[in-house]
């Protein structure tokens, strides 16, 4: 009973709302609150949401490595009879941005400095939020370490890939993985003397948790860097490093919320070298 009571609230939350606008701003709220398989699956139509509107049920729940009954339960979560009346919000909220976006496109530059604040507030907000002890202690063990692997999938991977560039060029033995499989097959030698770095948006990528969650089984250090400090991927970690999400948060391949990780990546640099140098 206490269920459909809080379903009603939510309906109701929603007829407040102009049907569709904003859902994928609500999703992206929700995921934090919901249990795991429920926020892979508002991962990926945050992150996806064309693809989720033209998606079945079973298409969604393969593409989120959820269930059927999972989405189901999204639905409902949300304030949503099905996944049809999730769809068709879906579908609202997309055509609303869009509306949005051509209404600007007669002055390019207020579209540029709408980005300019985005990108410039999430790297002021990753400054806050960096915990300068932890940061202290991650460029330590970086320091201390016989090998460092690190990895990313999607964006993520990219981002991975220049942590290993930036490492390397300080001297440091690091490599960046983006295949699950490769990444596996590498914990050969891993020990205390390693450590291991996993870089995710919301942490909820399972090849990124099973990444952490082999190498500190193996016995190595492990970092996080994210934008979701409550996730299966910052329980693996011994270490996190917080970068601050993005407002309104990245649709589409979007890139830009990796700006805000690579000021962590500069930021690690240079705690290192600020060790090397006292």
């Amino acid at each position: 009973m206490a269920d459909t009571h809080a379903t009603d609230r939510r309906h109701d939350d929603t007829a407040h709302t102009p049907f569709g606008k904003d859902v994928i701003l609500r999703v992206r709220a929700e995921i934090d609150t919901m249990p795991d398989a429920l926020s892979r699956i508002g991962k990926y139509i945050v992150d996806n949401p064309e693809k989720a509107v033209r998606s079945s049920v079973a298409e969604l729940a393969l593409h989120s490595t959820s269930g059927e009954a999972s989405v189901v339960r999204f639905c409902r979560h949300l304030g949503y009879d099905g996944f049809r009346d999730l769809k068709l919000a879906l579908a609202a909220d997309i055509a609303y941005r869009d509306h949005a976006r051509a209404a600007h496109g007669a002055d390019p530059q207020s579209e540029l400095g709408i980005l300019e604040a985005r990108l410039s507030d999430s790297i002021v907000a990753t400054r806050k939020l960096l915990d300068p002890l932890s940061l202290r202690h991650a460029a330590e063990r970086l320091l201390a370490s016989r090998r460092i692997d690190i990895f990313g999938a999607g964006v993520s991977g990219i981002v991975a890939q220049m942590l290993a560039y930036r490492l390397l060029r300080l001297g440091l033995v690091a490599q960046a993985f983006q295949d699950p499989t490769l990444a596996h097959e590498i914990t050969n030698g891993v020990d205390a003397t390693s450590t291991a770095i996993g870089v995710s948006e919301m942490g909820l990528t399972s090849d990124t948790v099973n990444f952490l969650a082999g190498h500190r089984a193996a016995g190595a250090f492990t970092i996080l860097l994210t934008a979701r400090p409550n996730s299966p991927a910052a329980n693996k970690a011994d270490i996190l490093l917080h970068a601050a999400a993005l407002s309104p948060p990245p649709t589409g391949g979007e890139v830009g919320a990796s700006i805000a990780k690579i000021f962590l990546v500069e930021a690690l640099a240079e705690a290192i070298q600020e060790l090397r140098a006292s």
